[in-house]
């Protein structure tokens, strides 16, 4: 008699699995402290992260170096109670120095930051010139001077058309020490209207043996890069430089190295870090 034995369903947090697929905190946290040193010297300490969801860039900030300090700031509680749990807490006595704040990202910062961060182009979300430049002027408000404001972009032909991309994603571990098993993260561009540029984009995960499922959602506007360049100047940042990874062709990938460029092809598919400059002097 032959026994079947039922395979037990993998349950894996959709945060854990974004993070796994989309973040890379490290990356980011060494590019900021990078391209503040190359400009001022030293490093930067103070940083906020908006539309911070589970705050994990925030956290890794505040683990870095005992003189770091954070904000993360994100309008869903849900969220921000999630990150608390799995991100702050594994942190210990560092946790003490990262703040979640439940608010609008137009809201004045508690204190003045060295760097504002809002990645993961989660700022598509003002479709309206007036409501991006508002955004602007509150984050070149809530910096130090000198301050630093960074966003991350994409764009490209692919960007502006109906898409559905597959990419495989290996196994690893959470920052609190969960296994996350292998898994397929699809991107699905599922509508853009040419005439405004609003664009409707789906993220989805498949585990083993289970059906993709519909994780996230949004509904934001495709900005380019000359466009959020020109608000950037308007909101009062002296300067802003467009960082691009190199491409390695032997192993047909980007190198993971963003290095600032002044011209651009427009390939099938991008992405930039723009860093907005607050200068010394700045009121």
């Amino acid at each position: 008699m032959t026994t079947v034995r039922k395979r037990r369903a993998i349950t894996v947090d959709r945060h854990s699995l974004y993070e796994a697929s989309v973040q890379s905190v490290e990356a980011d946290a060494d590019f900021l402290e990078r391209i503040w040193r190359t400009r001022h010297g030293g490093r930067p300490h103070l940083l906020r992260e908006d539309f911070c969801g589970s705050a994990s860039l925030a956290a890794h900030w505040a683990s870095r170096h005992r003189d770091h300090r954070s904000w993360g700031v994100d309008l869903d509680r849900p969220t921000l109670d999630w990150g608390r749990r799995h991100r702050l807490a594994p942190l210990g006595e560092h946790a003490s120095r990262v703040t979640l704040v439940e608010a609008d990202v137009r809201s004045p910062a508690e204190v003045l930051v060295d760097v504002e961060a809002a990645f993961n182009f989660s700022y598509f979300v003002f479709h309206r010139r007036a409501e991006m430049l508002g955004y602007f002027r509150a984050a070149y408000a809530n910096l130090k001077s000198p301050g630093l404001f960074c966003l991350d972009l994409f764009g490209g032909n692919d960007s502006m058309c109906k898409l559905k991309e597959d990419r495989q994603v290996t196994a690893s571990e959470d920052p609190d020490g969960r296994r996350i098993p292998a898994f397929t993260y699809t991107w699905h561009q599922a509508a853009f209207n040419a005439i405004d540029h609003r664009i409707t984009c789906h993220i989805r995960f498949r585990l083993r043996g289970q059906k993709s499922k519909r994780a996230f959602t949004y509904h934001w506007r495709m900005w380019t890069l000359p466009e959020i360049r020109d608000l950037l100047e308007e909101a009062g940042f002296a300067s802003s430089d467009v960082y691009v990874e190199g491409w390695d062709d032997d192993s047909d990938d980007t190198d993971g190295v963003s290095r600032r460029r002044t011209k651009l092809d427009n390939d099938g598919g991008w992405i930039a870090y723009v860093a907005a400059w607050k200068p010394p002097t700045a009121p």
